[in-house]
């Protein structure tokens, strides 16, 4: 395996090929403080890209009510409690990732989540079916008054466990804006891309017999244009553009500034 340097991890970590950085890398911050769950940027998606045969259960985008809603079930507390308790130290993670962590005969530690795991896509679970007593959040129970709502897309990853995974090499990362897509052509629906990814967001069609993953919106991109869910989304809580490296943050980008200069 090759070493590449992760900033987010503040460490060099293994990856299953060398590094090869896009001319520019697509990214997206979300203040989630904003985010009502109207779901409006769910559907924008899912009426543009996942409205076919095969896709009834393909959401690239979906919003879930946190500490309590999973998209596929227990996306994400099952892999962690697969990667076992980690240590971060002075903004230097010292646990294994998910490649590190690898079993034998394994590219990248994950699982595949079953069909009824898809069931529920969290749309409307949380909707009111009573009130709680005043002042509860103060007395009770803290997480049983206490959620918030997190949007969730395709992160685009540097280094893609989904890319990592595939046997077939049908997954790659376009050098022009580090968008990750699904060469349909190549795919061969083994769906290992689906078990490695740690977000989820890697769906089988039964229909093709492929992988589909969000596309980023590519074609409006090309055109200078915002993806679906961000042009859609009421609470205007998303910002889309490209992100650079640490060492060549541009205070003048908002998404530089804010990621890597305030450090939000």
């Amino acid at each position: 395996m090759a070493r590449v340097y992760n900033h987010q991890l503040g460490r060099v970590m293994s990856y299953w090929y060398p590094e090869n950085r896009p001319r520019r890398q697509s990214a997206a911050i979300f203040d989630i403080n904003k985010c009502i769950a109207c779901q409006t940027c769910t559907l924008a998606c899912k009426t543009t890209w996942t409205c076919g045969r095969g896709q009834e259960t393909m959401f690239w985008n979906n919003v879930e009510s946190k500490p309590y809603g999973y998209y596929p079930l227990a996306w994400d507390v099952k892999l962690l409690s697969m990667l076992g308790p980690q240590t971060w130290t002075n903004g230097v993670y010292e646990g294994r990732t998910i490649f590190e962590a690898a079993q034998a005969g394994q590219r990248v530690l994950g699982f595949r989540p079953e069909d009824s795991d898809y069931a529920h896509p969290n749309l409307g679970e949380d909707d009111c079916a009573g009130g709680t007593d005043k002042g509860s959040f103060l007395t009770g129970i803290h997480t049983a008054s206490w959620m918030f709502y997190l949007a969730r897309i395709c992160n685009h990853c540097t280094y893609p466990a989904c890319l990592a995974s595939c046997a077939r090499g049908s997954i790659y990362k376009r050098p022009e804006d580090g968008i990750v897509l699904v060469d349909q052509n190549r795919c061969r629906g083994y769906r290992d891309c689906t078990a490695a990814c740690p977000y989820k967001k890697v769906f089988f069609n039964p229909m093709t017999r492929t992988s589909e993953k969000c596309i980023g919106c590519y074609p409006k991109i090309e055109q200078g244009l915002q993806p679906q869910c961000f042009v859609n989304c009421i609470g205007k809580i998303r910002l889309q553009g490209t992100l650079s490296t640490p060492s060549e943050a541009k205070e003048d980008n908002p998404l530089d500034y804010l990621v890597h200069i305030r450090k939000l």
